[in-house]
């Protein structure tokens, strides 16, 4: 045929879809992975960069009740074939961040500038069309680098089952590692509800989400979207030796909890991007050598969150 068909074509099966989110393509001889050679090797043309994404966020504050947040992260993720799993493959994502803070004031003392360097293995299986799976594996360095011991390396991982009860029900229940320092371990989970193509409802702990389309514009769709977060992280750091009496290596936890509305776009060439603004409030930082005491608890502070992947 030397024009394009019109008619629809088969259904697919995307390998980077949430598990359980779709059925088995009707071939199974043609996954998106494409077929291996003898070898082991994938064909010319599979995706080996699956996308990579920027994401900024910003907190203002600088006074000794409060915390400024400037915070950056640039990840890429790559895709590996899996024991021979062409649906369900290996996802690599190393990635690199920096956080500037600003306040609070002396003893509560923050470092200028953290950094997040990371690499993370994920893979989501799926056995069959009820029963899946989300896993992960992350290790990093988070660290001033200004004296980095082991301590600074975190181990960081998820674990879920997901249960598809029918087109518009799942399930999910599993844990959270955060490996920060009070926080080690998170129970995670709830349902997910999509009555239709353009509602979504994810119930699930510790980070909702509820997300309806707004419009289709040619061929990119915008939705707005209401969620919560338990956001945070934990870092090793030099104390300024006004505030101890002398360089100490310390070790903080940044916890809080977030809510927030946006407004997100998603194109058909794989582009998409998404902007919100909340609030961040029970934010706490944790310092682990108690000195001079093991808690400050800033002012609630808005956010603003911006992104882009490809």
């Amino acid at each position: 045929m030397l024009g394009p068909s019109i008619s629809t074509p088969p259904p697919q099966w995307d390998p980077y879809a949430s598990p359980g989110a779709q059925v088995s393509p009707t071939d199974p001889m043609q996954p998106v992975f494409g077929n291996f050679t003898g070898q082991g090797l994938p064909k010319i043309g599979q995706r080996l960069l699956d996308h990579w994404q920027f994401q900024y966020l910003w907190m203002p504050g600088n006074a000794s009740e409060e915390l400024g947040i400037h915070n950056w992260e640039l990840s890429g993720t790559f895709a590996f074939p899996f024991l021979w799993n062409t649906q369900s493959p290996l996802l690599v994502t190393p990635g690199f961040g920096m956080w500037f803070w600003s306040g609070p004031d002396s003893p509560h003392d923050m470092p200028p500038r953290t950094y997040d360097a990371y690499l993370e293995a994920g893979w989501n299986p799926q056995v069959n069309q009820w029963l899946g799976g989300e896993l992960s594996f992350r290790i990093g360095v988070y660290s001033d680098f200004k004296k980095v011991t082991f301590d600074a390396l975190r181990y960081q991982g998820k674990g879920m089952a997901v249960l598809t009860l029918n087109q518009a029900f799942q399930c999910k229940f599993g844990v959270w590692y955060l490996d920060r320092n009070r926080v080690k371990l998170l129970p995670a989970g709830g349902v997910i509800w999509t009555p239709n193509s353009d509602v979504r409802f994810e119930i699930l702990f510790p980070n909702p989400r509820l997300t309806q389309r707004l419009t289709t514009w040619g061929t990119t769709e915008w939705w707005w979207y209401v969620r919560g977060e338990y956001g945070g992280g934990a870092w090793e750091f030099t104390r300024d030796p006004a505030s101890v009496g002398g360089n100490l290596v310390d070790h903080v936890d940044y916890n809080d909890l977030e809510a927030a509305v946006g407004l997100e776009f998603k194109a058909l060439s794989g582009l998409s991007g998404h902007i919100e603004a909340g609030i961040a409030f029970d934010r706490e930082l944790f310092y682990t050598s108690r000195n001079p005491d093991a808690f400050f608890r800033p002012n609630p502070a808005f956010l603003l969150r911006a992104g882009i992947t490809y």
